[in-house]
């Protein structure tokens, strides 16, 4: 049994010319009207009787066409008993969902596999006419979240040995839909299983699934084909069907990401837009189906998710992606794609870093900048505003320099302030260390030795520390950009949240996400955020980017001219309380910049 391509209208690049089509069809689909509807090519929908799909060769006569594969039968709900010839199975527990009438042990009368459900359980069962009673056997079965219900049934032999039961269940979060292969056989088995969960927060690109059966490496056994689609991309998952077992071939989905991504590599410079949406197309593809995301939505035989391992494929799409969000001046957005590459399954290439820097080198600044130097430091300084024209450099030789009129006064280090404090002035942040725990802010008193750790971000259990670890954060880590009266305001890139505290410097709840359109804490006391929380700085290896949040969390790319020709990297940042400087370390020089 071949797979026929989607319709024409939602065609992609990961489509393989076949040259024939499945002679039988199962389409199991979230949404499936949207994909029966719209195609160029007859597709038929699971559960119709008309299941002839076309080949692309007219047929030599009637009889060269393949026989139609018998279609199970949907019952209304609360139906108990399931006709079978003359006798009937009557459900002890639950009502029927459907069934399909096919002889499973080669002897008469014909036998069925039905579906029931309760409130709580769907089980699958063969049942077999014997007299004048029916006998029924379990084949599997799964418990149904307490949000799910309205259950439906749909049941297609596949093949002369294969049989697929589709169930639906529709969800609080969304619809979800299970997928059985079972075996056709006295006593048949679960070949394989397949779940599609409904949206979570990180993936909402709705999931198609195509199931059939065809001798797909030529040894006279019939393989199991999944066609999977997620948006606009289209990966196939084989199951061999071996001695032992029906075995996965590993290539998949590396090989379908690996296509697009390489294609939208390939046409960045020359259609910039649809580059970027084979791209992301990968980036949704990779967090719907693999196990590494953390969000899959696709389980197969009880596990959630395909074990992926590592995915360059996926690294270079998020290259480009980035590359192209820079060009068209979403610069956001690229910081919030950077952080695949945080992920240890989608490393970048050294080409794919450069393609990206390039980007930002190359981009259109926001505004015109400049920037003078103000002093100079060889070690890390700490850098804050005490208003809009005094900033205190907090480095070997502790100064304050006036921005109006350039001078200078030496301050004794007991006349400097922490730059993110309580509220009472009690308490400040020394410092953000990255841990085998995650990201931490070492909080303590002011003047005392004594400090204690708050969580910023907790490493993911998919990413063990092998080698511990306890050093300063980088500046492009997870940073605390001030202390509000409701706790600390943190942020990495385009992430930003309050890490709630008691009166004691102390964690006071789980951190809080911010996104754009939620008002900001305030007044804050930070170094890199103006006091009404409105905007703040962002830093970058080629520039900064200057979030405003009362234009909608837009950025503000600023980048000199002559950035390049400083050498170093950036050490440090600090905003003016208007929100007009930034005063930054790059290498061992001190600079103000304007716009």
């Amino acid at each position: 049994m071949l797979l026929g391509p989607p319709s024409a209208s939602r065609a992609n690049p990961m489509i393989m010319s076949r040259a024939q089509w499945w002679a039988a069809l199962l389409v199991v689909g979230l949404g499936a009207s949207s994909i029966l509807g719209c195609s160029g090519r007859k597709q038929v929908p699971f559960g119709l009787k008309d299941a002839a799909v076309p080949t692309d060769e007219e047929p030599s006569s009637a009889t060269d066409e393949a026989p139609e594969l018998p279609v199970g039968k949907s019952f209304e709900p609360n139906q108990v008993e399931v006709p079978m010839g003359a006798s009937a199975l009557v459900l002890e527990s639950g009502y029927a969902l459907g069934a399909l009438s096919l002889d499973l042990d080669g002897a008469e009368p014909l036998d069925a596999i039905v579906v029931s459900a309760d409130a709580t359980e769907v089980k699958v069962q063969a049942a077999f006419e014997q007299g004048l009673g029916v006998n029924a056997t379990a084949i599997d079965s799964f418990l149904v979240p307490e949000h799910c219900k309205d259950p439906s049934a749909q049941l297609r032999q596949l093949s002369s040995s294969l049989v697929s039961v589709r169930v639906d269940h529709v969800c609080e979060d969304g619809p979800r839909t299970n997928v059985w292969v079972l075996t056709i056989e006295a006593q048949p088995r679960v070949r394989e299983r397949v779940t599609v969960l409904p949206p979570n927060a990180r993936s909402t690109t709705p999931i198609y699934l195509r199931i059939g059966a065809e001798d797909r490496d030529q040894d006279g056994y019939e393989d199991v084909v999944v066609e999977l689609e997620v948006g606009e991309v289209t990966v196939p998952l084989v199951w061999l069907n071996r001695p032992g077992g029906f075995a996965r071939d590993a290539s998949q989905p590396e090989a379908a990401y690996r296509v697009l991504a390489d294609d939208a590599w390939a046409f960045l410079d020359s259609d910039r837009a649809g580059s970027e949406r084979r791209a992301r197309g990968v980036l949704d593809a990779f967090t719907a189906l693999c196990r590494e995301s953390g969000s899959a939505r696709i389980g197969l035989t009880g596990t959630q998710g395909i074990q992926c391992r590592r995915s360059p494929a996926t690294a270079r799409a998020a290259a480009v992606a980035m590359a192209a969000a820079v060009r068209r001046g979403a610069f956001i957005d690229a910081l919030e794609l950077q952080r695949w590459w945080g992920v240890s399954a989608t490393q970048p290439t050294p080409e794919e870093r450069a393609l990206v820097q390039s980007a930002w080198q190359e981009a259109k600044a926001s505004a015109r900048a400049s920037w003078r130097v103000l002093g100079r430091e060889s070690a890390t300084a700490s850098l804050y505003f005490t208003d809009d024209d005094t900033l205190v450099i907090d480095g070997f030789s502790p100064t304050s320099v006036s921005i109006s009129t350039g001078a200078t006064t030496k301050l004794s280090k007991g006349a400097l302030l922490p730059p993110v404090r309580s509220p009472d002035g009690r308490f400040s942040v020394r410092s953000v260390r990255a841990t085998c725990a995650g990201f931490e802010a070492e909080v303590g008193p002011v003047g005392a030795k004594r400090a204690h750790r708050v969580s910023i971000e907790r490493r993911p259990a998919t990413t063990p520390c092998r080698t511990p670890i306890d050093r300063p954060a980088l500046l492009s880590e997870w940073g605390v950009l001030g202390w509000a009266p409701q706790g600390l305001v943190a942020g990495a890139g385009d992430l930003l949240r309050v890490i709630p505290l008691d009166e004691l410097g102390k964690a006071a709840g789980r951190p809080i996400e911010l996104r754009v359109g939620s008002p900001l804490p305030a007044p804050i006391r930070g170094a890199r955020i103006t006091p009404d929380g409105s905007r703040y700085v962002i830093p970058h290896g080629e520039g900064v980017v200057v979030r405003d949040w009362r234009k909608g969390g837009s950025g503000l790319w600023l980048r000199p001219s002559d950035w390049s020709v400083v050498p170093g990297q950036l050490r440090a940042l600090a905003l003016s309380p208007d929100g007009k400087r930034i005063a930054l370390q790059k290498g061992n020089e001190i600079r103000l910049l304007t716009w």
